[in-house]
């Protein structure tokens, strides 16, 4: 039978990792998921928080003044940093088990398969974008932090670049955009 001292010789170290390779993650959503319930509707947050509208009346200007709503919009700037993150777990995919792609079938865009292989082939790409993500989100937070209305603006560009440029890689590399309305030929 085992004695106390050799249960206790066999055990790591107090302080010491186990020793096992395997991740702690437990991914249950898809990169699409993440997108559309955590990045997408903080990103508009933080956009809609700040704007300058021009009407017949004049210029309105809508910016957070009290401090519940600075509050909201640093919530919502720190679900995108930490959103950034998760999107980096080794093993999540691009959608649940048995789902398509929201936007599948949509001229321009990749498969779920061609999404998921762009991701797999290019992984440095996509984790810097991620990085991006949370730097820009970081910015954001910290902009809120300071009630920095400028900087919620500015940031805020930065993050629409960021994400365009990973969808444009990633999502939609194939996409064509209509020409405006005065650029459109004539139609009789």
């Amino acid at each position: 039978t085992p004695t106390m001292s050799s249960a206790c010789e066999k055990t790591a170290a107090p302080g010491t990792p186990p020793a096992s390779s395997a991740s702690p993650f437990k991914p249950t959503a898809g990169i699409q998921d993440i997108m559309a319930d955590l990045i997408e509707p903080s990103a508009e947050f933080v956009w809609e928080s700040v704007s300058s509208t021009v009407t017949a009346e004049g210029v309105e200007e809508k910016q957070p003044t009290t401090d519940e709503e600075w509050a909201d919009v640093r919530r919502h700037a720190l679900i995108l940093t930490e959103s950034a993150n998760l999107l980096l777990i080794e093993g999540r995919h691009v959608a649940r088990e048995g789902k398509q792609l929201d936007d599948h079938g949509t001229p321009g865009n990749l498969t779920l398969e061609q999404v998921e292989q762009a991701i797999t082939t290019d992984r440095a790409s996509f984790v810097a974008f991620s990085q991006a993500l949370h730097d820009v989100g970081a910015s954001l937070v910290k902009a809120g932090d300071d009630k920095d209305v400028q900087a919620i603006m500015t940031y805020g560009e930065t993050l629409d670049e960021v994400c365009e440029s990973c969808h444009l890689k990633f999502w939609y590399p194939g996409q064509e955009i209509p020409p405006m309305p005065h650029q459109a030929p004539e139609t009789n």
